[in-house]
């Protein structure tokens, strides 16, 4: 405890506090015992023109140099001296602050005896009123140490005047400094309360932005924690989704009849709904807490989006809508953006506006734009919603993923906040406008145009100068498709099935192509007009029916070989169905593909999903042995030869990257590479990034295709 200062405030009892305080005031106290000493030089320089200094001021000239010296050491020594003991670093600073004063009043009390007419007496009594005032400020904070150091400073000088000069004048003088006294000691106080209230309340402010801090890092590890604990739950439920898919998928493949294989499909597609539906429940977590953000990749945009709109042209069929699209051709092939991210953005606000559709058809239209200098891709979104506003589109766009209404049921708006707050982590602008019942949502996505737009898409090769006749499309499917044959070089015409029927002649074009109605009466009217034409078809003449999968089991009646096109289509499926059209390809019945003398190591801890790739692999050819933990993989490795190992991300015991790690290390004392493909239903480039970086060669997602499992294989056992 320090003698000549006690803590009264809560900031005064900080020693962080303290130290600065104590610090700063020590190197201002410097200059102030620097200008004892100029003064005291100043002022007998002039009294030698007069006559010999006394002896007396030799001792003070000596007293002043060394208390100048002695302020120095200590600000210099500040950090030892004040490590040994602040309280005591503090008593040696106010005291020699004390004898400092003290000494300066008694040299100018004893020259003021000595040469009291002396003019340059007044410039050492107006520096020592102000080196009072400057005082004041530094001891103030030190409590009542001030009153001490303006009585040790003010206090001679005041006798003097008042009792030794005997003067009315010098009264007055005498009288002034003692107001002097009163005035600093009173405004000493309030600086002190002032500059400690102010360090208190500081003070405060910090330790309750300390505990902040220290509720936001353990509200952070909750959330973390919380969201793994989320992800791990849902791995688990995407765990036996991915196995069940994989069994349909298998079954669609082995099973030839048309009608069990819509049924597969459609059982299928409700699994891959549930399985959007827990991506939707994952990047909606990903979005509030903000977890992830997109990273850019050069992809085929084109390819991305259209496979999108396919894959989503099921959902529509079932909800009885028709989903069309046109694709201005000046939107570049390829850019430079997150493609998972685009994907899901994309196909989220697709389903949502499919959800909401009351009426109608939903088109989607793509085109390039420019702002300011930047290229944009405009994708606008129209559907048909008799109850919805454009304040309810717009309050969805806007709303915060972290700040959810309690009063409001925004489930059914969820898929929507969530494409919006990924196009928006893309630096994309949405509005929504409205036209009576027709809802329109517009999305303006900045991207980055990159000049590898080579495309290996060449219609022309194979569809130039062949004819196709379009019956009973709806004007935006007749636009895009019209667009599309044109640009393949192709002869294009525009029927109606009522038309071919009143008409006589015979139908002599390379491809017809019948749109069929969503509306399965509709449908089947339209059937029985197209038997009716069978007769009519040329020879080689294909006939093309563009309809969903729903519909397979209604045609029946058609009695002449015919290609079927899921609708709506993408370009590329687009040339592939024609092109084997007219190659009389049977698409119903796949080529089985052998890989004999292949032997495949299959780390997964689900039981389901082992079985789904053996069942895949079984005509295949391939030999394959299976185990569920990375250690189990290593040993099997290290035991055995295998031409491939499909390796699980998360497994128990050790997982799939670790397991990868130490097989790579292993290779390399052993001069052997075997390929590594990860398997995981976490489908983002922040995970095909962390296994590539473990040492794994390829990547696929779950739940595994017949196709993409294939092309995996040719791959890697080539």
């Amino acid at each position: 405890m320090s003698f000549f200062f006690r803590p009264r405030h809560k900031a005064q009892k900080d020693r962080a506090n303290l130290k600065r305080i104590d610090q700063t005031l020590s190197r201002q106290g410097l200059p102030s015992a620097l200008l004892h000493f100029v003064m005291f030089i100043i002022i007998e320089w002039h009294l030698l023109q007069s006559g010999p200094a006394p002896k007396w001021i030799y001792i003070f000239g000596l007293s002043l140099v060394v208390m100048a010296a002695w302020r120095f050491i200590m600000i210099a020594q500040f950090e030892s001296w004040y490590a040994k003991g602040p309280a005591h670093w503090r008593d040696v600073f106010i005291l020699s602050g004390f004898l400092h004063a003290g000494t300066w009043s008694l040299y100018l009390v004893y020259r003021l005896t000595q040469n009291p007419d002396d003019p340059i007496m007044m410039l050492g009594i107006l520096y020592t009123s102000a080196i009072a005032a400057g005082g004041t400020f530094v001891y103030s904070l030190y409590g009542r140490t001030v009153t001490v150091y303006l009585l040790m400073l003010l206090a001679p000088l005041s006798y003097y005047f008042l009792f030794i000069g005997q003067t009315i004048v010098n009264l007055i003088i005498g009288l002034g400094f003692i107001a002097m006294y009163v005035y600093l000691v009173s405004t000493a106080q309030r600086v002190s309360e002032l500059v400690w209230s102010f360090l208190t309340s500081n003070h405060e402010l910090k330790l309750r932005l300390t505990a902040l801090e220290q509720s936001r890092e353990a509200t952070t590890v909750q959330n973390s924690s919380n969201r793994r604990f989320i992800r791990q739950l849902l791995q688990r439920v995407k765990n036996p989704l991915s196995g069940l898919l994989g069994v349909l998928g298998m079954l669609s493949v082995n099973d030839t009849d048309i009608e069990n294989q819509g049924m597969l499909n459609i059982a299928r597609r409700s699994g891959y709904s549930m399985l959007d539906l827990i991506t939707d429940f994952e990047a909606f977590i990903e979005q509030r807490d903000r977890s992830r953000v997109p990273q850019a990749m050069v992809f085929n945009l084109r390819k991305t989006l259209e496979h999108a709109l396919s894959d989503m042209g099921a959902k529509a069929h079932e909800n009885g809508r028709e989903l069309s699209y046109l694709y201005h051709p000046d939107v570049p092939e390829r850019i430079e953006a997150d493609p998972q991210w685009l994907s899901n953005a994309f196909r989220r606000l697709l389903d949502f506006t499919l959800d909401m559709a009351d009426a109608g058809e939903i088109t989607v239209k793509i085109a390039i734009g420019s702002d300011f200098g930047t290229d944009c891709l405009l994708m606008t979104f129209y559907f048909i919603n008799s109850e919805m506003d454009q304040g309810d589109l717009t309050s969805a766009l806007e709303r915060q993923m972290d700040v959810l209404p309690e009063d409001e049921d925004v489930a059914d708006q969820l898929t929507l906040m969530v494409a919006a707050a990924q196009f928006k982590a893309m630096s994309a602008t949405l509005s929504a406008e409205q036209d009576g019942d027709l809802q329109k949502i517009s999305v303006r996505l900045p991207i980055t145009t990159t000049t590898q737009q080579a495309s290996s898409f060449r219609p022309t090769k194979f569809m130039a100068g062949k004819s196709i006749l379009l019956v009973d499309l709806s004007p935006q499917t007749e636009r895009s498709l019209t667009a599309e044959f044109m640009s393949w070089n192709m002869e294009v015409a525009v029927w109606t099935v009522d038309r071919l029927v009143h008409q006589d002649e015979a139908i002599d074009s390379d491809f017809v192509l019948f749109n069929l109605s969503v509306d399965d009466q509709l449908a089947q009217a339209q059937l029985d007009k197209i038997a009716q034409l069978v007769g009519r078809l040329g020879s080689q003449t294909y006939l093309i029916l563009y309809a969903s999968e729903l519909q397979r089991r209604l045609f029946s009646n058609i009695t002449i070989p015919y290609t079927f096109i899921e609708k709506p289509v993408a370009r590329d499926q687009l040339l592939w169905a024609l092109r084997n059209a007219a190659e009389q390809v049977d698409q119903n019945k796949q080529d089985i593909v052998r890989f004999d003398n292949t032997r495949i190591l299959i780390a997964e801890d689900n039981l389901l999903n082992q079985k789904v790739i053996l069942k895949m692999l079984e005509p295949m050819g391939v030999s394959s042995i299976t185990c569920v933990n990375g250690l189990e993989a290593i040993e099997l490795v290290n035991t055995e030869t295998f031409d491939l190992l499909l390796m699980d991300c998360y497994m128990p015991r050790m997982d799939g990257m670790e397991a990868t790690r130490v097989i790579r290390r292993a290779e390399l004392t052993n001069g052997r590479h075997m390929p590594i493909v990860a398997m995981t239903s976490e489908q983002t480039p922040l995970m095909e990034r962390e296994c590539l970086t473990a040492g794994m060669d390829d990547f696929i997602g779950k739940p595994l295709k017949y196709e993409d499992l294939v092309q995996l294989i040719q791959r890697w056992t080539a």
